[in-house]
């Protein structure tokens, strides 16, 4: 995926961008606080909403998988966490490929500081996509 947005930043000042995570494994979740994958921006940004889709069928036994959104600093730093969604086997509103809205608290990133997904709760999931919608600050 290119991003030419820091080419023409004046253009993107105060318009919306997607960043799509593809196909991130929830599977096998073994602690409360496992760190399923992250990008650094690189740039000021201020993200806004967030959706989260389950590509494949969870089991039913996936009872309460929650997802959060975070940021940090660096890499192993503390995460803050800002948005998140709670995932079921047996919700009939979670159907495989539809997308669900996390809750957020829109974040202000500087261009150092690094976004995270995590699971917040241990269990056993599937495989998502996330699509985070960002405007430049």
């Amino acid at each position: 995926m290119s991003d030419f947005s820091s080419l023409c930043p004046l253009f993107n000042t105060g318009m919306y961008s997607e960043l799509t995570l593809p196909a991130v494994s929830v599977n096998n979740v073994s602690t409360t606080t496992k760190f399923l994958g992250g990008i650094p921006f690189s740039r000021s940004v201020i993200v806004t909403h967030a959706y989260i889709a389950k590509l494949t069928t969870f089991l039913t036994t996936c009872t309460a998988l929650k997802i959060a959104l975070c940021r940090a600093a660096t890499w192993g730093a503390t995460r803050t966490v800002f948005a998140t969604v709670i995932l079921s086997g047996t919700a009939t509103t979670q159907a495989k490929g539809k997308f669900l809205p996390f809750t957020v608290t829109a974040k202000t990133f500087s261009a150092t500081q690094v976004l995270h997904l995590k699971a917040l709760k241990k269990d056993v999931g599937r495989t998502v996509s996330v699509i985070i919608r960002y405007k430049e600050k």
